[in-house]
């Protein structure tokens, strides 16, 4: 099916010489060119990278690393103002100092799933302004970003940190622009032998300013890097500004009209990184179409998409083994691995980090494959790969689609020859649920071994460091 499009793309102007005679033309190009459903570059694409098509197609629904600008918020500005009434026309200074501006603060939360909500600069909302009558602003609205539970938290180093030198004229341009004058007020040169309050203020300003740069050169030295493993865990990243001062701070016992006030100071700004890593229990390791999705939906209250072909899953799903004395375990499906995924074939490595966390390692086989056996050490090779150790953690094999008639008994048998007394396989079949609960009542076992010694270290942890 074809259809045709015109598109006018410009004019073009003609100009002839002739005997003295110059005529213009103006008119349109008009351009007819024919488009399918699908272009042959969109076809040749889709083609030679169906994964990338596809993932470009569902329009990539889980993000788990994004780089993000924080920004806290600025401080609100001091007020000059003085006290007016009928029987005092001419009151003290009664300026309100301005608001604090917003925190920037990172939330792990139990009800996100995806990095996706986060934009390219988060920033905390501005202080208020100081107001007459001695009023001080409000503190700006703190910034709260909820992220799923187990992401990870990286500032990014910057070089203008340490080469951060500002120029005479910039450090003059920084002391004019910090100051509020009274409406009207005029700067008038004060004769000799009398005291200029105006320098005095930038003097006390100039103090506090370095040590303002002296507090933020320690506190720089510490780059933040935290794991939010708990649900409502939560840290602050970026501080707001201070709030301008009102023109009562610089109130003196000679100088009792001060006219002027500071603006709020900005709030501070790094880059940080936000990084998504699956916290479970068990992780789902396997090859395109072996049907960890399948058995994801048949041990879990997880609903996966399923299909006959691969790639069916593009992102991590996590569910929950519920057994019948409310104890519960938390499964990942990792996407599909093919050989070569940690030089970024196929979907790649993004994914594997959610691996990192799972106590034990689940190799889903399909032993009605041609070689179930090479397809384990495929699996192996590229989580060894990825990171070095990670197949030594306690693993266990699925043999699925055990049930297949043909080849897929005597490649059960070859492959429990082969594989080594140190890993357990257990034949199932995930379509018909067929050997499920002697799946899941092994999971269970090795899971509670794992978290038993777990508490145990960290009790004897807590104990070492209490003496």
């Amino acid at each position: 099916m074809f259809r045709t499009t015109t598109r006018v793309q410009g004019h073009l102007q003609l100009v002839q010489h002739g005997y003295g005679v110059k005529a213009s033309h103006c008119f349109p190009i008009v351009t007819q060119f024919h488009t399918s459903a699908m272009s042959f570059q969109e076809y040749d694409y889709a083609r030679k990278n169906p994964v990338q098509y596809k993932l470009r197609g569902k329009g990539r629904q889980f993000i788990d690393f994004v780089r993000v600008k924080v920004k806290g918020g600025d401080g609100g500005d001091g007020c000059v103002s003085f006290q007016r009434e009928k029987f005092l026309p001419k009151g003290p200074p009664n300026g309100g100092n301005g608001g604090r501006g917003g925190n920037v603060i990172i939330r792990s939360s139990a009800d996100v799933g995806t990095l996706k909500h986060l934009g390219r600069v988060c920033s905390g909302k501005r202080g208020q302004n100081g107001m007459g009558g001695g009023r001080h602003g409000t503190i700006g609205e703190h910034l709260v970003i909820e992220v799923p539970i187990g992401t990870v938290v990286r500032e990014v180093a910057k070089e203008e940190y340490d080469n951060e030198k500002q120029t005479a004229e910039e450090l003059q341009e920084h002391r004019e622009s910090r100051w509020l004058t009274y409406p009207r007020s005029e700067a008038t040169s004060v004769p000799e032998g009398k005291v200029n309050f105006f320098k005095q203020a930038e003097k006390l300003m100039d103090e506090e300013d370095r040590y303002y740069h002296w507090r933020l050169s320690r506190e720089r030295n510490d780059r933040i890097q935290v794991d939010l493993t708990k649900d409502k865990q939560e840290i602050v990243i970026c501080r707001g500004g201070a709030g301008g001062y009102g023109n009562p701070y610089f109130l003196t016992t000679e100088n009792r009209s001060p006219k002027w006030a500071t603006r709020g100071r900005k709030g501070e700004m790094k880059e940080i990184e936000l990084e998504l890593k699956t916290i479970a229990d068990i992780g789902l390791v396997g090859l395109p179409n072996a049907g960890k999705s399948t058995l994801l939906g048949a041990i879990s209250n997880a609903h996966p998409k399923q299909g006959n072909y691969a790639f069916t899953t593009l992102h991590p799903y996590v569910g929950t083994v519920d057994y019948a004395d409310q104890y519960q375990l938390t499964v990942a499906d990792i996407p599909g691995l093919i050989q070569g995924a940690h030089r970024n074939i196929g979907l790649g490595h993004a994914f594997l980090r959610h691996v990192e966390r799972s106590k034990i390692l689940v190799y889903v086989i399909d032993v009605s494959g041609p070689n179930p056996f090479k397809d384990l050490k495929v699996l192996q090779h590229e989580l060894e790969a990825y990171r070095s150790g990670l197949t030594k953690r306690q693993s266990l094999v699925v043999a699925n689609k055990a049930d297949m008639a043909g080849t897929a008994k005597d490649n059960l048998t070859l492959l429990q020859s082969q594989v080594s007394d140190t890993i357990p396989i257990i034949p199932i079949s995930a379509k018909y649920e067929k050997n499920i609960v002697k799946l899941t009542s092994i999971l269970r076992k090795q899971v509670e071994n794992i978290r038993l010694k777990e508490e145990e270290e960290a009790k004897l942890k807590s104990d070492e460091e209490g003496l």
